[in-house]
Parts: C-alpha cells; structure tokens; sequence
C-alpha cells in the first residue's frame, strides 16, 4: 500500500520528455505565441485561447533544452508587447516594461504548476494551473488596471460558455479555459505512461458539457415577464476636426487626422500636443478656429439629439466627453440640455469634458469627465463623474466609485463611463441596486473595437442588466442580460453618427449577483493551500533526507 501511494504521489516518468524532436517544441512554442497574440483585443478570436495554454504548457513541461524558462519567458513577452501595441494608451517604452512583468507573472505558474506535477499525478493536480490564473487575474482586475487582460473576454463569440458569467463572474470562464489545457497534457501524460485517463475525461467533460448546457438554456429561456420596450438613440459628433483646427492655430500648418490613427500614433501626439497652450491660454483669439470647432461639435450634438426625439427616442445618450467646454462654459451647457429634455420629454444624458483651464503641471486634474441625466421635466437627475480614468492618459478627477440608480418609468436607470465597466467587482453594484439598463458612454480608437464592447457586455450579463454601450471610435452596441447584440452601430461608418432603436430592458436576477467573486475567493484558498502542501513537502522531504544522511554515518 504505502508503495502504491509513494507510486501515486512521486512519478518517475511524469516530467520525461515525449519522443519528440527539439524542433517540434520550437513550433508548439511558436503556435502558442501566435495564438497568444491572435486572442488579443485586437483580434479576439475565441478557439486560439483554448489553444495557446496548451502549447505552452506542453512545451515548459517537456521540452528536453536547457534554458526552456527563457524561451517561454520570451514567448510571453513578445505576444503580451505585440498584442498591446497599439491597444493600450501607453508609449512603446512602458509597453515593453509592463510587458516584462507579465510575462514574468505569467512563468511563475508555469514553474509551480510543473513542480505540482512533479509531486502528483493525481487527476485533482490539473486544478492548480486553472486556480492560479484565475488569482492572477483577480490580482490584476484589483490593482493591475481592471479586467482587461483576462482570456474570458476573447470568448464573447461562445454565448453559451459566456452565461457562466452569471454564476461565477469571469472567472469560471477563465478557470474552463486553463483547466482545458491542464486536462489536455494529463491525458497525453496518461495515454504516455499507460494510465487510465477516463475518470479525468468523465469529471472534465460532465462540468464543461453541465456549463454549455446551462449556458444554452439561459440563451433559449426566457427568464423575465417584466421587461419593458423603449425607444433609445445613442449619438456621437467626430472631434477630429477641432484637432485639426487646434492645431492649424497653434502652429500655422494644415493637418488631417486618419480617424483609424492609433492613440499612441506620432501623428496624433503631435496634434493633441498644441491642446495644451490651448487649455492653459483660453486664448479665443489665437485659437479662434478651435473654438469655433469646440462650439460646432456642441451645436452639432443637440442637433442629432433633435433628430433622436423626432424619430421617437425617449432615451438619447451621448459617447464619452463628446462636449467639449471648459469650466466657465459649463453652467451654459446644463441651461441648454435642460431646455432641450424638457422641451422634447426625454431623458437626455450629455457626456462632457468639462476643461478647467490654468498651467498644465504633471499629475494635474484639469478634466472633468462627466455624464449628466436630464429628466422630461429638464430637471438634472444625477452628475456621474467617471470613477476610473485610464492611468497616464486621462487626466480627469476621479468620480466616487458609487453606480447610481434612477427610477424611471422605463425602470431603473444606471449611469457610468467607458472604462469603469473594466471593473467587474465595482460594477457588482448594478446587479445588487437591480438595474434595468446602463447607460455606458464610450470612448474607443480603431485597435481596441469592438472588443472592448463586448467587454462591457459581460457586465450585464454578471449583473442581469441591459447595456447601451454609446461609443465614439468604436462600436456602439446594445446588449441583454445574455450579451445578446439587440442593436450596434460602427463608428467608422460613412454619414451621421447617430442610431435609434427599439430595446427591451429589464433587470434578471443573477447567482452571482448573490455570491459575488466567491469562486475566484474558492481559487484563491485552493492556491495558497497548494502552495503550503509544496512547502511543506519540500521542507518534510529535506529533514527526512538529513535524518537517513545522519543515520547512514
């Protein structure tokens, strides 16, 4: 007995390397990094998720080279450098570092997993690999910049895995998808050795084949009598121009802006650059055409709103900051909406950055970026400021982290800004205040859509609530308690950019909306009582070794 569990416990060939030659590791390397690249936001196609943890995995497991550790590392921080050029609002430089530490991040539960696997061959080890992503993943959502990162927003295109969002947050998708990998390498271990591996296929394939299941009949029922039909519009006025007119006053030069231009491009850092003397001047004069633009784009926002309320529209959303006004303006901008909601009876949400002029000093707030609900009646029924600015590119006065909810006839009405829907734990509040719809004004550029709108539909679906995602320089989209597209609109395309549409909206209760994080918490314990087992294995193993070395002299 004791042999069979020291058997159980310490495989020999566990770690042995496949017949293989060292080439065909290079290429299972090189798929996992283009696979790693290709689930990115800037594709996010779904299958290549599934498949590039498995080749890493198979790679740092059994490679035969030296310095294989080096190899992973640097497959890792090429995908991770390569898929947030353009993607994140961040200089090459800082790409690059930022980079380095996930990739590093990364690698350690490559290390530690193999070491678990040294330890046991038992189905119950290809927990760990799926439990300590899902840890690095809260970790990140909690103090690395939100939800962005996580391998469960590349699945938005999977709808039935995707509703196991409303049972376990993001990560239960994220656990299915790494513990994939983990099983695919202990059968191919098993089917090596001679093992059996159908109790691994049984329990693995019984919780993929019960959240399908679940994920099909939450897309097929019907769950709420209580959903309502209103008419929303969402409307976006293109800033481009009051760049390019910035700039022609700035430095007496013509410039077009591509609308597609990336945010960290050269192009469009030179031209946002002559913002600044224009924020600290308020010179109308030297700026007169910059001005001109900045009003246009304002006139031009109430007229589309105009044309919302004449197709019917009785909820109209602006995208993020499209107004543009500084602070002495702003109490102009709130008299005029007013007028316009209760001339026209809807609820009108203007997104406006309100512009506090003055000398620009590093880490200065001179943004307000706020959203403002308009009642039928024009009475101001909530200021929203948005509650996480982007790190190093917005220099906006963070709101106060509440979602707020207004009672309307349509239901409950919630308010937020682009950004903040990264942020699944603050956004929990929807689903707990049982908000019938968010109202999500957006802000994207060309690299990051439509993905980071799908991205926001994972929020509805956690918190069973109907998300009107208004986006400038991306996709505007509507989406259900399901992530099911009602109605979406690209920026990029030709003509006015304004839509109207016909949506149900509706809260439906959730399990998460009860349990919150529970099982990234239900990951975390299993992690660090890992963690501890290997410690103190290691330790007992060591003193054991000692007490035979001693009884031996």
């Amino acid at each position: 007995m004791k042999q069979q569990l020291s058997s159980a416990v310490n495989p020999a060939p566990a770690n042995q390397p496949f017949p293989v030659s060292s080439t065909f590791y290079f290429l299972i390397l090189l798929v996992g990094t283009v696979s790693n690249v290709l689930v990115s936001a800037k594709w996010g196609i779904a299958g290549f998720a599934w498949i590039a943890p498995v080749c890493f995995l198979f790679f740092y497991r059994y490679a035969p080279m030296k310095r294989k550790f080096l190899w992973l590392f640097l497959g890792f921080s090429i995908s991770s450098i390569v898929s947030s050029y353009d993607v994140a609002p961040f200089p090459i430089p800082v790409l690059i570092i930022l980079g380095i530490i996930e990739a590093l991040k990364i690698s350690l539960i490559y290390i530690v997993d193999k070491i678990v696997r040294k330890k046991s061959r038992l189905f119950v080890s290809t927990l760990f690999f799926p439990a300590a992503f899902v840890v690095l993943e809260y970790i990140n959502t909690k103090i690395g910049g939100g939800i962005w990162w996580s391998i469960a927003n590349s699945q938005f295109s999977f709808q039935p895995m995707i509703q196991l969002a409303s049972l376990t947050g993001m990560w239960g998708i994220s656990f299915m998808i790494y513990w994939f990998a983990s099983v695919v390498i202990w059968i191919l271990e098993s089917v090596y050795a001679g093992r059996s591996y159908n109790t691994g296929v049984i329990i693995y394939g019984s919780v993929l084949g019960a959240a399908l299941l679940f994920g099909f009949l939450r897309l097929n029922i019907k769950q709420s009598e209580n959903l309502k039909t209103v008419r929303v519009s969402g409307l976006s006025v293109p800033v481009f121009g009051f760049l390019e007119n910035v700039y022609k006053d700035f430095c007496g030069k013509e410039v077009m802006i591509n609308p597609r231009s990336s945010i960290v491009s050269k192009e469009l850092q030179s031209v946002t650059s002559a913002e600044i003397p224009f924020i600290e001047t308020v010179d109308t004069i030297k700026f007169r055409n910059g001005f001109a633009a900045m009003h246009s784009i304002n006139d031009s926002l109430f007229a589309l709103s105009q044309q919302a309320a004449d197709q019917g529209a009785k909820i109209i959303t602006w995208s993020e900051a499209n107004a543009l006004v500084f602070e002495f303006e702003d109490a102009a901008l709130i008299s005029r909406a007013s007028a316009f909601a209760s001339k026209n009876k809807v609820y009108l949400l203007t997104a406006a950055a309100i512009i506090h002029p003055g000398k620009i000093t590093p880490g200065k707030k001179f943004l307000e970026n706020k959203a403002t609900l308009f009642g039928p009646d024009g009475r101001v029924l909530n200021v929203f400021h948005k509650n996480n600015p982007v790190p190093m590119a917005e220099a906006s006065i963070p709101g106060d982290g509440v979602i707020p909810v207004i009672e309307t006839p349509y239901g409950k009405i919630s308010t937020s800004i682009c950004y903040d829907a990264d942020f699944p734990t603050q956004m929990s509040q929807l689903g707990k205040n049982k908000s019938d719809v968010l109202l999500l004004p957006s802000g994207d550029w060309s690299a990051i859509a439509p993905y980071h709108t799908y991205m926001a539909a994972f929020r509805g679906i956690e918190n069973g609530t109907t998300i009107v995602r208004q986006a400038s320089g991306g996709l505007s989209a509507v989406t259900d308690y399901r992530g099911k597209v009602l109605h979406s609109f690209d920026f990029y395309k030709p003509g006015a950019k304004i839509w109207t549409s016909e949506i149900s909206i509706g809260h439906v209760p959730t399990v998460y909306n009860v349990i919150g994080d529970a099982f990234a918490y239900l990951c975390i314990k299993f992690t660090v009582f890992v963690l501890a087992w290997l410690l103190v294995s290691t330790v007992s193993s060591r003193f054991a070794r000692k007490r035979r070395d001693v009884s031996i002299a």
